[in-house]
């Protein structure tokens, strides 16, 4: 979950632009507030590392998979974030407010792998952000805790199907197969 570096500063996306290019730490921007990202357990990086390969394996042509580095703004809110994987389809569009374009704005999928800090947040306010996100298709989040991949699929009409499921495979809509058994098979504790 990223927390609060400085709240009593309301800064302009440029300033955490900047701050963010000069800090060796990833860093969130949410309201005019740059939150500092907590950093994950093995588990976490592990679960994180595992569905970024999928992606990777199974992205068809037009696709891009990225791991946890790249950075996604939700333009209808300024939110940026660094989900912990995420897939664009067709061209990357930059964010034009991000002078070295290192900021993407049309994510097909998002992943976000939970902890016990971050779940919240991760359900809550950020979940409604992505949904402002009109190239958003699929939003998938992978239990740390519990073998458990929930995926949220934006349907025709513009709402949302939800499967959860603890075991099987689960099917994302870039043609990437979650294996529940081999994503959990042998995790660090």
């Amino acid at each position: 979950m990223a927390t609060r570096l400085r709240s009593r500063h309301h800064y302009g996306y440029d300033e955490y632009l900047r701050y963010e290019r000069d800090s060796a730490l990833k860093h969130e921007f949410v309201d005019g507030e740059i939150l500092a990202m907590a950093g994950g357990s093995r588990r976490h990086s592990a679960l994180a590392s595992r569905m970024s390969a999928t992606l990777e394996m199974a992205r068809g042509g037009g696709c891009v998979a990225f791991q946890s580095d790249m950075r996604i703004r939700v333009l209808a809110t300024g939110r940026t974030t660094y989900p912990d994987a995420s897939v664009v389809c067709g061209p990357i569009e930059g964010d034009p407010a991000d002078p070295s374009r290192e900021t993407i704005t049309n994510p097909t999928l998002i992943v976000e792998v939970l902890s016990p800090s971050t779940e919240e947040y991760d359900r809550g306010e950020k979940w409604v952000d992505y949904q402002r996100i009109p190239s958003l298709k699929e939003y998938v989040l992978v239990g740390q805790s519990a073998r458990r991949v929930e995926r949220y699929r934006r349907l025709a009409d513009g709402t949302w199907s939800y499967l959860d499921a603890t075991e099987g495979v689960v099917e994302l809509v870039t043609g990437a197969k979650v294996s529940l058994a081999a994503l959990y098979e042998g995790l660090p504790d």
